[in-house]
């Protein structure tokens, strides 16, 4: 079976039951926090997810930067990771897939962001202002974040082609033809 990347009615219901919860316990209240405990404990294995999903959360704060205050650049950077997701997942995703899906997408914005901020540093005309180290070290960690958007995209691909290649039940009958048995 296949996990689902929309949240449904029910999944978004019970987020918002225990953000409530939570809002309470951050507060002080003790009651709060036990009651919140057991209703993540009690909750449907999506809501669970979609609560510890922290690279929704760090998709946000780098859509925030990469778009420089823009509220519209900055929501459809998140919508465009979200359907990129989806589009990657495909039909039908095994568990496996919607990870390494949604890891893309979550790489594929850091890579974005990285690559506008490095364009920002040379469309300055910085002046020495910069050391040379300084923008090695950007270029760097530019240069790693690739590296893992790559590796993800190339870890989904092959999980798709050992899944396509994987046989459902395989069925091996011998047939004695010389009359024993």
């Amino acid at each position: 079976m296949g996990v689902k990347l929309e949240l449904t009615d029910g999944v978004r219901r019970r987020i918002r039951e225990l953000q409530a919860l939570s809002d309470k316990a951050e507060a002080g209240d003790g009651d709060a926090k036990k009651e919140l405990r057991r209703a993540v404990r009690e909750s449907a294995p999506e809501v669970v997810a979609r609560c510890s999903d922290t690279a929704r959360v760090y998709q946000r704060v780098l859509a925030k930067t990469a778009s420089g205050g823009d509220g519209l650049v900055d929501e459809a950077i998140v919508e465009r990771a979200r359907m990129l997701a989806g589009e990657l997942a495909g039909e039908n995703p095994s568990p496996l897939e919607v990870l390494l899906a949604e890891r893309v997408a979550s790489l594929w914005v850091l890579v974005e962001l990285l690559e506008a901020l490095v364009s920002a540093y040379f469309s300055r005309h910085n002046d020495d202002r910069t050391s040379a180290s300084y923008l090695l070290k950007m270029v760097k960690v530019q240069e790693s974040a690739n590296r893992r958007y790559l590796a993800a995209i190339k870890a989904l691909a092959q999980v798709r082609k050992l899944r396509a290649n994987t046989a459902g039940v395989q069925f091996n009958t011998q047939i004695n033809l010389d009359g024993r048995g």
